[in-house]
């Protein structure tokens, strides 16, 4: 597999131009995998970070900020769950891998809840 930036990776256009405002897979797999992300219950916010095409299969990498007082293993595997799932759906690849990387935990009533 190839690494690439996820969406919203600075300057990172591919060997192959698009034209302007077409999605190229990597950016599509990673929008398909943060919805997926944030469907789940826990999850405050999830932000692709790669994306990595094979031939026939994909691994992505998300960052999730979480809510205080879920677990946040059984989050990340729900998310690693849901993430695979859509995915393969979506675009009939495989989902070799999802990593998650929780970067902070939201509390209530400490944190500030962006709008």
């Amino acid at each position: 597999m190839t690494s690439r930036p996820g969406p919203g990776a600075a300057g990172h256009r591919g060997a192959g131009a698009q034209r302007p405002g077409a999605d190229t897979l990597e950016q599509r797999v990673g929008r398909i995998a943060a919805e997926a992300a944030g469907a789940v219950r826990g999850v405050h916010d999830a932000q692709p970070v790669t994306v990595r095409l094979g031939d026939r299969a994909v691994g992505i990498d998300l960052r999730l900020v979480t809510r205080y007082g879920r677990s946040v293993p059984a989050v990340a595997e729900a998310v690693r769950a849901a993430v695979a799932g859509r995915v393969a759906a979506a675009t009939g690849l495989a989902v070799a891998v999802v990593t998650v990387t929780v970067v902070d935990v939201l509390v209530p009533g400490v944190d500030p809840v962006p709008r």
